[in-house]
């Protein structure tokens, strides 16, 4: 013979039911996604951050500041790629300079830095150069290009292909292909 069963202990009952397969979903199924999700992740990447922001102070004649929407660590290959980069170099004349570009990385065992995709490099003082690309070697302090590179300050206008720059004597080479405009009352040449 069935007994009747009251409302509130089948309430009670059901409760706990729904409680249990939770818990057994969350600790055996759930896993086991998020364990298969996460072995293809750290295969290739180790470690992404949204809105990064990275201060280079090891010299204290020139202080790095690495900005971007995205940035990759792969630790294998030690480099972090960064996706809308921004980099600011400040020297401790007071000068600075903001490098931007579509896409870059960082070496973290060497801290050279690669920019590329629409490579726009602005000083404080209203200098100007766009190029491709740009390679930064950390151990001699020098950035150069192989692509075109225009440069424009106030009345000077420059065209190149190719480019040396070093950061510690501040001097610029271009290397083949060079052209210049100069204006005399100081605007802008197109």
């Amino acid at each position: 013979m069935l007994k009747k069963i009251s409302a509130k202990k089948l309430l009670i009952g059901g409760c706990i039911f729904l409680v249990g397969a939770l818990f057994l979903y969350i600790f055996y199924v759930a896993p086991k996604e998020e364990h298969g999700v996460l072995k293809v992740l750290s295969e290739k990447i180790d470690l992404q951050i949204k809105d990064f922001h990275y201060t280079e102070v090891g010299d204290p004649d020139l202080t790095w500041e690495i900005n971007a929407d995205t940035a990759r660590y792969i630790k294998k290959e030690e480099i972090t790629l960064f996706e809308k980069i921004e980099v600011r170099l400040f020297f401790s004349n007071g000068e600075m300079y903001t490098i931007t570009g579509k896409n870059g990385s960082l070496h973290t065992d060497t801290k050279d830095m690669d920019i590329s995709g629409n490579v726009v490099a602005v000083s404080d003082k209203g200098g100007r150069f766009e190029t491709d690309s740009l390679n930064y070697i950390h151990g001699n302090e020098t950035i150069h290009t192989k692509d075109v590179v225009k440069m424009a300050q106030p009345g000077v206008s420059v065209k190149g292909v190719g480019m040396n720059l070093s950061l510690r004597n501040k001097k610029i080479t271009l290397l083949s292909d060079v052209s210049a405009t100069i204006t005399k009352n100081g605007s802008s040449p197109d």
